[in-house]
């Protein structure tokens, strides 16, 4: 078979009924003594070989069960029947799956990125390392489905539905590249259908009792509400994104650890340079080391010794902000290191 990207001068074109809403216009010549055939859609202007466009519409059929290796990348087969059939190694890429049915189907090593599997039903089919990276599985079935290194960055997981589907963690959204900074996320154009999806994605995690990909989802899903509050100019934005500042809506002590010791520094500073502490019955000059401990001792709340604040209201009400702040904070970071680690 041979394609050309225009026919030579001389070959009849001859138009054909295709599938769905497009028409095939097909040219005939000969080049010595063997007739060549070039097909070429309408819609697009893409060159179909015969044998891609036949195996199309046996598909439709349901005639072949194994497809292995098959090319079948920008395809239409919406609303087709694949359920049983083998699809080890195919190239599904940008293929147009909408509605169709691959339950039980073998999916191994399959290449589905940017397909649009809206409505799919992949029930109980395996996809064992598929590449599923920016595909559009929106309101899709892949409950029982076997998803062990699937490849889902990017992916539209909307409404879709994940009951019992196993192999599904945090890494299946690495982008790839990243050692020490991975990557992970799903589709996020769109901040509502994104909250809805890690909401989805963590009680998924949840059920499967993995408490930290859970936390991953639920810190992902706080922030797609941020940025839908913030895109609405909703007030309550404000005190969300103090709450992902300070200690990662709630999934990350660490953060509490790295503001609490900015707020000690920062008043020790502010200390310093106010010159608001004294020392009881000493006129001992303090050096900032000493301001440092005054901020410590004022943060956790363990009690003035020889160190006070001058006799000055503005000095008083700075200090006691501090306390605030430190009982603040530590009471959110036993909060917080208790939903971390703690079964929820």
């Amino acid at each position: 078979m041979l394609s050309f990207h225009e026919p030579p001068r001389g070959a009849k074109p001859r138009t054909v009924p295709l599938h769905g809403e497009f028409t095939c216009v097909k040219w005939d010549w000969c080049v010595g003594k063997r007739k060549v055939t070039m097909a070429k859609i309408d819609a697009d202007g893409e060159i179909l070989s015969l044998e891609r466009e036949d195996l199309i519409m046996r598909i439709r059929k349901r005639e072949p069960t194994d497809l292995s290796g098959e090319d079948l990348s920008g395809a239409d087969l919406a609303r087709v029947d694949l359920s049983g059939v083998t699809l080890f190694d195919a190239n599904l890429s940008k293929t147009g799956l909408i509605g169709a049915d691959l339950s039980n189907s073998d999916l191994t090593g399959a290449d589905l990125s940017y397909a649009d599997l809206t409505k799919a039903n992949l029930k109980g089919a395996r996809l064992w390392n598929a590449n599923l990276r920016g595909a559009k599985l929106v309101e899709a079935d892949l409950s029982e489905a076997d998803l062990w290194k699937a490849n889902l960055f990017n992916t539209r997981l909307w409404r879709t539905k994940l009951t019992d589907a196993k192999g599904l963690t945090k890494g299946s959204f690495h982008c790839g590249t990243g050692k020490f900074f991975q990557k992970c996320k799903a589709h996020e154009a769109g901040y509502i259908s994104a909250e809805e999806t890690y909401r989805n994605l963590k009680r998924y995690f949840i059920t499967e009792g993995r408490y930290n990909d859970a936390s991953w989802a639920s810190f992902k899903e706080k922030t797609m509400e941020k940025m839908r509050l913030l895109k609405q100019k909703d007030p309550a934005y404000i005190p969300m994104a103090l709450m992902g500042l300070l200690c990662g809506y709630g999934e990350m002590p660490i953060k509490i650890v790295v503001s609490s010791l900015c707020i000690i520094f920062g008043y020790a500073y502010l200390y310093y340079f106010l010159k608001m502490v004294t020392v009881v019955s000493s006129n001992i000059p303090l050096s900032f080391g000493d301001y440092l401990y005054y901020s410590i001792v004022t943060f956790t709340t363990l009690g003035y010794g020889e160190m006070v604040p001058k006799v000055v209201t503005a000095f008083r009400l700075i200090a006691a902000s501090e306390a605030f702040f430190g009982a603040f904070l530590m009471g959110l970071f036993i909060f917080t290191l208790a939903r971390k680690y703690s079964a929820r």
